[in-house]
């Protein structure tokens, strides 16, 4: 995982050399993430988490490669995720490289409807369990130990661009990795995985 998350950021870079058609900008948005997962048959989730997203991006015009209106974009975001329970909640930390392909469409002077999907690539770097007992509160570290570091999934975004500037959008990811870091004879039986409604903007330079 390691491996593929530093070829994209390779590729990136080597784009960014070469592409004309490239613009940058910085991000952020508000999660309502929760986690999922089965025990046995039977599937369980955590309350809805409030948390946040905050990075930057890149964003090339693929009209000389494709057609008019299609773009790929990439970003490198630090994306606060977990999930809330009634005895406490989970603050899921990662630092998460989504790559999408999108397309543009003009409806009106300085308005675009702005579409893209693609998929994530995750690195958990912080992340606690936080238990409520005897009117105190009890933190464990989650990753490496609970879950694993690594989360792979799809995500996809359909908002607006105004002035070709502002980017309003709402997204949808959802992991699809059993996060779960236990022996394979129980991870047969219990998985584990993260989703994340975001309502996000960008500005773009």
């Amino acid at each position: 995982m390691k491996r593929i998350i530093v070829a994209i950021v390779a590729l990136m870079a080597t784009i960014g050399v070469s592409a004309q058609d490239l613009r940058y900008g910085v991000v952020s948005g508000v999660n309502f993430s929760w986690e999922r997962g089965k025990v046995g048959d039977v599937g369980v989730s955590s309350d809805s988490y409030i948390g946040f997203q905050a990075g930057v991006k890149a964003e090339m015009d693929l009209a000389s490669y494709i057609t008019d209106g299609f773009y790929a974009e990439g970003s490198l975001l630090y994306n606060l995720k977990g999930g809330s329970y009634s005895d406490g909640h989970s603050n899921l930390g990662y630092l998460q490289l989504p790559v999408n392909f999108g397309y543009r469409l003009s409806v009106a002077e300085n308005l675009s409807v702005i579409g893209s999907l693609g998929p994530y690539f995750g690195l958990g770097i912080l992340g606690k369990d936080v238990t409520k007992a005897d009117n105190s509160k009890v933190k464990t570290d989650v990753f490496g130990s609970r879950l694993q570091r690594f989360d792979f999934g799809l995500n996809y975004k359909l908002g607006v661009e105004m002035w070709d500037k502002w980017q309003f959008y709402l997204g949808f990811e959802h992991s699809l990795l059993n996060l779960m870091k236990t022996e394979k004879e129980v991870t047969d039986k219990f998985k584990s995985n993260v989703v994340n409604f975001y309502i996000g903007t960008a500005l773009m330079f």
